[in-house]
């Protein structure tokens, strides 16, 4: 068996086939089509390859339904499951697709994991189905065996009861066998093969047991029956049915329901004067006709009380004659190729002969075709090429090599005879005795003797005779004309012709030879004239100057040398070519064209061209008129073309390209031959620029690129190129490369393609590699930020306008205290088992990309439920939070998770990033380890009322200003701090600097004194318009206040506060009243001791941080940490001494800067 290890996913939404793609990819081979003619192309090229077909219902050109209504006619359910992946959702489309032969169907949007276990269980049971086969079949014979065994006796019985019968069961068995073989070579349309031909051959068997039932008196009366006698007889077929249908509990349904057909139907008849229903035409089963034709075929040939066994070659005759009533004319052809196994059949299994079983094939017994097993149907074609030269002509086939004739065609009633004898001759014989002219009778007898046996062994087509026949109708003689056709099948030893009768409308002129036309002007072209007979040598019966002059060889020469057979003036290589060739185009008209050479006097080779005029003399007799002229300068060009064709193949044949050509015109295509070498089929030649880009072997998401190349190239491009990727003969696809040189004619047009296909399969997949490992991150194999947003933008470009998609953005909480606490080498495992978690949930065709430190992006095209978005992040959380619970280094990871949705959230990349990023932030500022599906109303009342949401530098670009603010901030930071003589003003730069870079409303430090019941603004920044939060300098002593804000700050000494609507009431009335809506702030410690912070508000918008923003200005609180006190210590130091600080401010005296810190 061959291996099944490929699915054809047929669809045409090429998401739909992404979706499929990605779930199957890794452990099948995939082909795709993206309407029903091209998945039955492509089923018909791989049907022992496919293992299940996943198929679409609603698709252009042909639809789901169609596809399965060819596939059920065609019988290819049987080893091809069906899946149907649909979005119809009624109880109808259900119902339509099983019955059509489904074997599950899918529902869209499906879960990829429930799917792919689904159909990989349809999958395996199938293959393991089809592997039982030899099996089952083996019992099934052992079966059929045992009830051969019960038939035979249940035959026996019926045997021993009919004095007549004898063998006769084995023997319409033999013949069933013998004539279903040859019906199922010459008419598939049947659907005949060896297992239903074996099991009607055994049913056969069954088709007289109702006559148990017929009393014996009539069953075994030695003399006709009377007609009321009769009657009971007929009653045998459905007194047999009677008796089968109480079989019903039979296991083999089919065998059961042949037996029923062939007992019920046997002696139905194909014109419907049958019994015991009357059945006409092909309403009768086959299986019951062939049955009929044995039935009569014995009965014929066995001894009966009333007469004796008649010749097998009369008993064909009156069968075909209708004489034991009309069969299928298809199952008469039929009977003429198998009478000689009949009549061997016959003698071998008469009645007393031994009998033994047959349990030996016909065939192997002996029964060997000569003919082709299209033999049957090329004769019909012949006659009828043959009876189209004559109309309401009564029509004769005749086979004198064993005497068998057959009218075919009997439009007069007056022929009525010539069906009458048992043989040719005496049915012609009762003709001429009963119709014919006395003066005419020995002419027409001899048809059937002399003038037959002339007319075989001369090897003359055709030959007339005229002769007058009685018309009862007028009471008078008329004339009438005979006519011999040969039917020439290729057997020498074959001698059938057609014998047409037909009379003449009104009294016949003597025929003539047609002279042609122009005889004189014919003498002055180059080569010559003849005539010969249209016989097996061609006998001259004239030539001309010509032709002699042409030849070299004179009159006399001719008779002397050559017996006037033209036949041996021809090459003797060319000769049988040349009589084959004459045949077939006579059997189609009446003029012949050929090219051959013939041998001069001097012995030269001449190249003639032969046009040749069949014509009909007055004697009755065929003729040829030839012009031959003498082509043989031209011939020997051609042959100088013919030798530079094969070098050019040789050539050709030593590369692996292909090598084809486009006539534009007629649109054909060529190919050089290693295409069949190469791929394993026949390609697209026919209608190509329309059959290429939707039934072909192409990928279907390559056929557009193709059909824009093929209008460019209509259009006049000189040159094109293209690559797309063709299922080779394993139905695996490979890229291929094409270029294409366009050829114009004198008025501009196009009008044919030269192109040469490369295989660059190895290529394109190294270059793919390459490719893929520049778009991964090397730490988790995801993809990065770059490849992650040109792969999104590409998407969201050429998206369906009814095709949803849904953004993750994934953020690692607490991932720097991971890093702190354990190390990097931690925080890189952490991040590898977060990518592999990712890749368990997502599907393989789906994005996943590491877009920053710990951040990552995840896109999923065709997820148009909100809630199951929902269900998948919280999939997400859950199986990240159950990382590292059982290691030996218990960590706790979790993420917060934000969710936009496409087309609703935004339809570009920037904007579904922006949703799902303001998404991820809310779910933080909620507590993390949580998921949040953007809405615009929520996010508004969080951020700013009015739907605004900004962050610094929120981006995943690095060709934007992440790095600047993350980078270069901090280096200005540490400079001015470091060269600074007066550390005051340079805070003051630092607070101008930041609130400016990040457009908030207000930045300050304030100071918490060392006791904790003092806390002071020491510093601060406004922006434009914006009010001071509670002046410079200004103190307040509120202990628990200050006890209550340091308990918002997290390990790592920062409160992020994108809302302070969700603070404790004391601390949000006292934020209210500086009329701040968000904050960030950044511990500014001493030893680990809270000393105060940097704190930066927004009063215009719930502003949401990045977690290198945040990191970054933890930083930098950290600096001014070490360098205020480091001040501090300084003025402290100076008061001591009693000296004034360095640093003062105008206005300001004492102790105290202007900072509000007692440095």
């Amino acid at each position: 068996m061959m291996k099944r290890d490929t699915i054809l996913i047929v669809d045409d939404m090429e998401v739909n086939r992404a979706i499929l793609h990605g779930v199957f990819e890794t452990q099948y081979n995939l082909l795709e089509a993206e309407n029903g003619e091209q998945a039955l192309l492509l089923l018909e090229a791989y049907h022992g390859q496919i293992a299940a077909l996943l198929l679409d219902l609603m698709m252009p050109v042909m639809n789901g339904y169609q596809v399965m209504e060819e596939m059920r006619e065609r019988g290819e359910f049987t080893d091809v499951p069906v899946v149907v992946i649909t979005a119809e959702d009624s109880v109808e489309h259900e119902v339509r697709a099983f019955d059509l032969g489904a074997s599950d169907i899918v529902k869209k949007p499906f879960e990829p994991h429930v799917v792919k276990r689904r159909i990989q269980n349809i999958i395996e049971l199938n293959l393991h189905r089809l592997n039982q086969e030899e099996l089952i079949a083996e019992q099934a014979a052992r079966l059929r065996e045992s009830n051969a065994v019960m038939i035979d006796a249940l035959s026996s019985i019926i045997e021993y009861r009919s004095v007549e019968t004898g063998q006769h069961i084995q023997r319409i068995r033999m013949f069933a066998k013998v004539l279903l073989e040859d019906v199922s070579r010459c008419y598939a349309e049947y659907g005949l093969n060896e297992q239903n031909i074996d099991m009607i051959a055994s049913a056969s068997s069954m088709h007289d047991i109702g006559k148990i039932a017929i009393p014996d008196s009539i069953l075994n009366k030695p003399g006709r029956l009377t007609p009321e006698e009769f009657e009971i007889m007929k009653t045998h077929s459905v007194k047999g049915c009677e008796i089968l249908a109480g079989l019903d509990r039979m296991s083999d349904q089919e065998y059961l329901q042949y037996a029923y057909n062939i007992c019920r139907y046997h002696h139905e008849r194909w014109d419907g004067s049958g019994y015991p229903d009357g059945l006409k035409g092909d309403s009768i089963p086959v299986c019951a006709q062939v049955v009929g034709i044995a039935d009569c075929y014995d009965a014929l040939t066995t001894d009966r009380v009333y007469r004796k066994a008649l010749p097998a070659g009369q008993a064909v005759n009156m069968i075909l004659n209708g004489e034991c009533g009309a069969f299928s004319p298809k199952l008469l052809e039929c009977l003429k190729n198998v009478q000689e196994p009949f009549k061997r059949l016959s003698q071998e299994y008469a009645d007393g002969a031994s009998a033994r079983k047959d349990c030996i094939s016909p065939t192997r017994a002996g029964y060997h075709r000569e003919q082709d097993p299209l033999d049957t149907l090329q004769m019909g074609q012949m006659k009828y090429f043959s009876l189209l030269k004559y109309t309401d002509s009564t029509v004769m086939e005749v086979d004198m090599t064993n005497g068998v004739y057959h009218v075919v065609y009997m439009p007069d009633s007056a022929f009525e005879l010539l069906r009458s004898g048992s043989s040719f001759a005496e049915s012609v014989a009762n003709f001429a005795d009963a119709l014919v002219h006395p003066e005419d009778r020995g002419l027409v007898k001899k048809l059937s003797g002399r003038y037959m046996e002339a007319f075989f062994e001369n090897g003359l087509t055709r030959r007339s005779y005229r002769f007058r026949v009685f018309n009862p109708l007028r009471e008078k003689y008329r004339w009438c004309q005979i006519t011999l056709l040969r039917i020439d099948c290729g057997q020498p030893h074959q001698r059938s012709a057609l014998v047409i009768w037909q009379p003449e409308t009104e009294s016949a002129a003597p025929l003539k030879v047609m002279e042609p036309a122009g005889t004189g002007l014919l003498h002055n072209l180059v080569g010559g004239i003849q005539q010969c007979l249209n016989d097996r040598w061609f006998t001259l019966v004239q030539v001309n100057e010509g032709f002699m002059q042409m030849l070299g060889y004179g009159d006399q020469e001719l008779r002397s040398k050559f017996q006037n057979r033209y036949l041996n003036l021809i090459y003797p290589a060319d000769r049988e070519e040349v009589l084959r060739q004459t045949k077939e185009q006579l059997q189609s008209g009446s003029t012949v064209e050929l090219e051959y050479r013939v041998v001069a006097r001097d012995e030269r080779i001449v190249w003639v061209l032969d046009k040749s005029q069949l014509t009909v003399g007055e004697d009755g007799k065929e003729s040829l008129f030839s012009i031959l002229i003498d082509i043989t300068r031209s011939k020997k060009a051609q042959d100088e073309l013919r030798l530079t064709l094969e070098r050019h193949k040789i050539i050709m044949d030593q590369t692996n390209d292909v090598i084809f050509e486009w006539d534009i015109g007629k649109d054909q295509l060529s190919y050089s031959p290693n295409w069949v070498e190469k791929f394993g089929y026949v390609p697209i030649m026919e209608q190509a620029s329309k059959r290429m880009v939707q039934v072909s072997h192409i990928h279907p998401e390559d056929m557009p690129m193709i059909d824009r190349l093929v209008k460019r190239i209509r259009a006049g491009q000189a040159y094109g190129e293209a690559q797309f990727r063709l299922a080779d003969a394993k139905g695996r696809y490979r890229w291929c490369k094409i270029r294409t040189s366009t050829q114009f004619d004198d008025m501009g047009n196009t009008y044919k393609v030269v192109g040469v296909m490369t295989d660059i399969d190895e290529e394109k997949r190294a270059a793919q590699a390459l490719i893929d490992k520049a778009d991964r991150d090397e730490l988790t194999g995801l993809y990065n930020k770059s490849a992650v947003r040109r792969k999104m933008e590409d998407y969201l470009q050429r998206r369906p306008k009814d095709e949803s998609a849904v953004i993750y953005i994934i953020d690692v909480d607490n991932f720097k205290q991971i890093n702190d606490g354990h190390g990097h080498m931690f925080g890189d495992t952490v991040l590898q088992a977060i990518s592999a978690k990712l890749r368990e949930v997502f599907r393989g065709q789906d994005l996943i990309a590491r877009i920053g430190g710990d951040e990552f992006l995840v896109f999923v095209r065709g997820m148009p439920d909100p809630a199951a978005a929902e269900r998948r992040a919280m999939t997400i959380r859950d199986g990240v939070g159950g990382l590292f619970r059982q290691n030996v280094i218990q960590c706790k990871v979790s993420c917060s998770i934000g969710i936009a949705r496409c087309p609703e959230n935004g339809t570009t990349f920037d904007e579904l990033f922006q949703r799902g990023d303001m998404a991820l932030y809310y779910s933080k500022a909620k507590g993390k380890d949580r998921f949040a599906l953007y809405d615009q109303e929520q996010m508004s009342r969080l951020f700013d009322g009015n739907g605004g949401y900004r962050t610094a530098n929120t981006t995943i670009d690095p060709r934007e200003t992440t790095d600047i603010v993350t980078g270069d901030v901090m280096e200005q930071v540490f400079r001015l701090l470091c060269d600074a003589d007066d550390i005051q003003k340079a805070v003051e730069h630092i607070l101008d600097m930041l609130g400016r870079q990040f457009a908030v409303s207000r930045a300050s430090i304030y100071e918490v004194s060392p006791d904790g019941g003092l806390i002071s603004n020491a510093f601060e920044w406004c922006n434009e318009g914006v009010e001071s939060g509670n002046g410079r300098g200004q103190k307040k002593s509120d202990g628990r206040l200050i006890r209550e804000v340091h308990a918002q700050f997290d390990a790592g000494g920062v409160w992020h506060c994108p809302d302070i609507s969700g603070l404790k009431e004391s601390i949000r009335r006292h934020f209210e009243r500086r009329g701040t809506k968000s904050m960030l702030q950044c511990e500014i410690s001493d030893r680990g001791i809270y000393r105060g912070a940097i704190v930066f508000e927004d009063c215009a918008m719930h502003r949401i941080w990045t977690e290198e923003q945040i990191h970054m200005l933890a930083f930098v609180a950290k600096l001014l940490s070490v360098f205020l006190i480091k001040e501090r210590a300084r003025c402290q130091a100076a008061d001591g001494a009693g000296r004034e600080p360095v640093a003062e401010s105008a206005g300001e005296t004492g102790s105290e800067t202007a900072s509000g810190l007692k440095f």
